[in-house]
């Protein structure tokens, strides 16, 4: 029961379906639905739904199950949707924003895939959901590990917002990696930032089942501790099926009656705001289960939300991640002004600490603390180049942003080599797919939206416009490289760095965004580009 998981007192690790963002999104589409606005899109005259009920009866085996049959007739047409949508955008019949042929055929990206994340970069939040989202926010931050098959942002947007922010995985990035199983993101059918790592085709499923076992077990690993906590989904839907299939594979028999109170599923219950608990034994799967049906989320993410380990997820990972690095890295580069440490491992202190030995770690000093900065204070230390963030802290920083989101960095790339940084794979490739996506100041600049193309050359005749601050902004960015730079600098460090701060802590989004951009290009101006960057 609910009690029995609060009375527990573990983290849980979470996974989050489709149902959440169409629950809280508007407009969010489900996969038939979002398969038939591309099937519109490629302009097929015959209906939709009758194309897929003639893939579904072509496939149809007397013993596969109703979801099985509907799962791979939509995989079939993703497919088929892919192969079709890609020809027509090669033959220039379709234009993706952002996308060019070229680029589309020198990184093997595919136009669809690119176009559906383009579909998901921005969403609305249904105004009449904002409370319960205050809730849902207080239950992630709770959550040890989040395991997610979407392909949008809204999770870690909302982490980022409590300040929780995660460690991300994408793909089946991460199961090889070492980790810190402490507030990490996984994203398992991919991420708009990272286009080709999007499932949708019976080829990218066929992949994924392959290595799904590796999830499997490396969650099996957590449930020692922690309860497994599945909601946004239906307890039809294949994914939810194919990891319990996993993970029940993976426990001994013995354990099967354990997993009663270490799994629970979340299902959607339309109006009903009683919380229906039940003990579920699925025999397919040979599993044990707590379901939960109801339409009040609230009270179920009120209830987990009283789990306290202390420490919330995210304050152990910036822990842990802290200390590991300052003993394994012992103050490198002057990073500190004295650094004591006991010459074992990590793991070898707890036993120290059991023995009774004294050991101290201390974070710190006036200088190069090793931090884990916010925002803002990442934004202060670059523009104003205080160094007080030691170059490795501030790329894991960089590396654990979206690709599309614009924060300054040209300089550590200028300086340093982010191959020996001491950086995962993972983080080093969305720097990469950064520096590809951003790195020309051309670039930054082109995306000011188009009816903000104005040309101006003083920076006071911009503001003396009766235009809003953010077309002003926007204004300023476009034309950077025509005003004096002694004048974009003053602007930057003074006036514009103040009117950040504010909109962050405001929460002024749109503007937030436009001030990024103009640090972003005015770091480029100052540094030069960093994609293809012209020898000296």
């Amino acid at each position: 029961m609910i009690k029995d998981l609060v009375t527990e007192n573990r983290y849980p690790i979470v996974f989050i379906g489709s149902g959440i963002s169409k629950r809280y999104l508007e407009e969010f589409p489900t996969w038939e639905s979002l398969l038939k606005e591309y099937w519109e899109k490629i302009g097929e005259k015959q209906n939709f739904f009758a194309h897929l009920r003639s893939i579904r009866q072509s496939i149809s085996s007397s013993n596969d199950t109703d979801e099985n049959k509907t799962f791979n007739a939509n995989t079939l047409v993703a497919s088929e949707i892919q192969r079709k949508f890609d020809d027509l955008f090669y033959n220039e019949k379709i234009i993706v924003e952002g996308l060019t042929i070229d680029e589309a055929y020198k990184k093997s990206i595919s136009p669809f895939k690119f176009e559906i994340a383009n579909r998901f970069r921005n969403y609305t939040i249904l105004e009449d959901k904002l409370d319960e989202i205050e809730d849902f926010k207080l239950f992630l931050s709770k959550a040890k590990v989040i395991v997610t098959t979407n392909y949008d942002t809204f999770i870690e947007d909302l982490l980022n917002e409590v300040g929780a922010k995660p460690t991300i995985y994408v793909g089946q990035n991460g199961f090889f990696d070492p980790t810190h199983d402490w507030s990490e993101l996984y994203k398992i059918h991919g991420d708009i930032g990272l286009p080709d790592s999007i499932v949708i085709t019976e080829e990218d499923y066929q992949k994924y089942d392959k290595n799904s076992i590796l999830l499997s077990a490396k969650l099996l690993v957590n449930m020692i501790d922690s309860p497994i906590v599945f909601i946004g989904y239906s307890l039809t839907d294949r994914n939810v099926r194919k990891l319990l299939n996993d993970f029940s594979s993976q426990l001994p028999r013995e354990d099967i009656r354990k997993t009663t109170n270490r799994i629970a599923i979340i299902q959607y219950k339309d109006g009903d705001m009683t919380v229906n608990e039940e003990m579920y034994r699925d025999q397919s799967l040979d599993l044990n289960y707590l379901l939960v049906s109801t339409d009040n989320y609230s009270f179920f993410y009120n209830q987990i939300s009283k789990i306290n380990e202390g420490l919330s997820p995210h304050d152990i990972l910036r822990y842990q991640r802290a200390i590991k690095n300052i003993v394994i890295n012992a103050g490198s580069h002057g990073a500190l002004d004295t650094v004591l440490v006991s010459p074992k491992e990590m793991e070898e202190l707890e036993k120290q600490i059991e023995r009774g030995k004294n050991i101290v770690v201390a974070l710190g000093d006036k200088k190069y603390l090793y931090v884990i900065p916010d925002l803002v204070s990442y934004m202060k230390d670059y523009l104003f180049e205080e160094r007080d963030i030691m170059p490795n802290v501030a790329m894991e920083f960089i590396g654990n942003e979206n690709v599309p989101t614009r924060t300054p960095f040209a300089r550590y790339i200028l300086e340093n080599d982010i191959h020996k940084m001491g950086l995962s794979e993972d983080k080093i490739k969305k720097i990469e797919d950064k520096i590809n996506t951003h790195g020309e100041l051309e670039t930054i600049k082109e995306s000011v939206p188009q009816n903000y193309k104005k040309k101006y050359t003083a920076i006071t005749d911009i503001f003396h416009t009766t235009y809003s601050m953010i077309r002003k902004v926007d204004l300023t960015t476009y034309n950077i490289d025509n005003i004096p730079f002694e004048d974009v600098e003053d602007y930057v460090l003074g006036e514009g760095f103040q009117l950040f701060r504010e909109a962050h802590i405001e929460k002024k989004t749109a503007l937030k965004s436009s001030l990024r951009r103009l640090f972003f290009a005015y770091d480029l101006l100052k540094h030069g580009d960093i994609k293809n960057p012209k020898s000296t």
